[in-house]
């Protein structure tokens, strides 16, 4: 705009950089240090506010590998913004960029994501939303190391005043949480999500990435119901010998793991990482 616009009395709006389901995204400066953020905004009013939750949550997981930081927390112009550190290109952007993605890059980057599930894990939240979108390499940076953001859908799989798990819903879950392409079949099924169903939503991303797609992509519905009901019925319908037909065994067996964990179940993420490995010395 015509005007400087400042946030919170710190950070100098510079540009908008995206825009996603839960909000608007800009570059901001800091006006004391200059070093560049990133702010998230939303509307006060919005239905299903997810800022003030989403900030709590950057909050808990702060400190672990891959985990921005959440700068400020506050209101402005009617929004509820949150500051978070400056990352840059997506998996799925780089997915767009490029039509072969190696191995031994996939590989590595799997096992970041291991690691960094396992930490969202280990400090009681499941994270829900496990799609390319969601990782992001430095904004400036030799190596790619993946940080992970939008938080609004993680939750609780244990209880965080006494540190024991939530028991299973025995309801079936009707609206169902997350992206469709990259939901485990327990969740299509309407089971409360728990650590497995991230681990399995990291296998169909990691097949998404060395694929160029899976088939269960571009499917057509009349409504958000029937797309989730039709990849439902493809994933079930699917081998995974035919999906993962050509490629390494361990990211059949990553799926396979997955699928087997029960709802409580602890993944083994030294076991998901070694798979991952194995992938490049067969």
């Amino acid at each position: 705009s015509s005007r400087d616009v400042i946030v919170g009395d710190q950070w100098l709006v510079l540009s908008r950089i995206g825009e996603g389901s839960f909000g608007e995204v800009f570059e901001v400066q800091d006006i004391d240090t200059l070093r560049l953020y990133a702010i998230k905004r939303e509307p006060l009013d919005v239905r299903s506010p997810q800022l003030k939750h989403e900030s709590i949550m950057y909050d808990i997981l702060a400190g672990g590998r891959g985990i921005p930081q959440c700068q400020w927390y506050g209101e402005h112009d009617d929004f509820a913004c949150i500051v978070i550190d400056l990352l840059g290109p997506s998996l799925r952007e780089l997915h767009e960029a490029v039509s072969f993605i190696s191995l031994d890059v996939i590989v590595q980057l799997g096992c970041q994501m291991i690691s960094i599930l396992e930490h969202i894990h280990r400090r009681g939240i499941v994270y829900r939303d496990v799609k390319p979108d969601n990782f992001l390499f430095p904004s400036s940076s030799a190596t790619p190391m993946l940080s992970v953001v939008d938080f609004g859908l993680a939750t609780w799989w244990r209880n965080p005043a006494t540190n024991k798990p939530y028991p299973q819903s025995k309801r079936r879950i009707k609206n169902k949480t997350g992206t469709a392409r990259y939901a485990s079949l327990n969740v299509h099924r309407g089971k409360t999500h728990s650590r497995r169903d991230d681990i399995e939503s990291l296998g169909y991303l990691l097949l998404d990435l060395i694929l160029g797609s899976l088939p269960w992509t571009g499917i057509q519905a009349r409504n958000s119901k029937a797309g989730w009901d039709r990849m439902k019925e493809l994933k079930e319908e699917t081998l995974l010998t035919d999906l993962c037909a050509g490629l390494p065994q361990g990211f059949l067996r990553f799926i396979d793991y997955a699928r087997g964990l029960r709802f409580s179940d602890q993944p083994d993420y030294d076991y998901l990482r070694q798979l991952m490995r194995d992938s490049l010395d067969r």
